[in-house]
């Protein structure tokens, strides 16, 4: 059962997830970790997440199912950035650094780096605002929403 921040946290985020195709599941260490590619033509990248609602699991996800999913990332580290996009390794998971521009900047800021990042706006430091180039190191497993389509 998802608590009241977990629905509230799908429904602001229904519009920014990212869909894409679940290409590894690992739950040998409790939680499952998800990986999703995203970009279907010209850039595609990984986005990696901990299971933040158990929706993964009660859904029985497998690879190579296309899902629409939101997944939150805390930063560290942060710098001012060159605005050129980049993720270490194509992956965006824990110790993996980021950079890119800021697209939008609230309580979760939205940071393009080849695809929208959903990044805990606060971790990003104050007074960050859309068009801020910046670069952060990912700080620990981001948190995975699975975004529910109708139909």
């Amino acid at each position: 059962m998802m608590d009241f921040e977990q629905l509230a946290f799908i429904e602001k985020w229904r519009q920014k997830a990212s869909r894409g195709i679940v290409v590894v599941l690992d739950g040998t260490r409790g939680d499952i970790i998800v990986t999703l590619r995203v970009g279907d033509l010209g850039e595609r990248m990984d986005l990696r997440g901990q299971d933040a609602t158990g929706g993964i699991r009660k859904q029985r996800l497998s690879i190579g199912d296309r899902v629409f999913m939101a997944i939150e990332y805390r930063a560290k580290d942060v710098r001012v950035g060159t605005g050129e996009p980049s993720v270490t390794g194509g992956l965006v998971a824990p110790n993996a650094t980021v950079s890119g521009t800021v697209s939008e900047a609230s309580e979760i800021a939205v940071v393009d780096c080849g695809v929208p990042v959903l990044v805990r706006g606060e971790t990003l430091g104050p007074g960050i605002k859309p068009g801020d180039a910046v670069e952060f190191v990912v700080d620990g497993e981001g948190k995975a929403y699975l975004i529910p389509t109708r139909g």
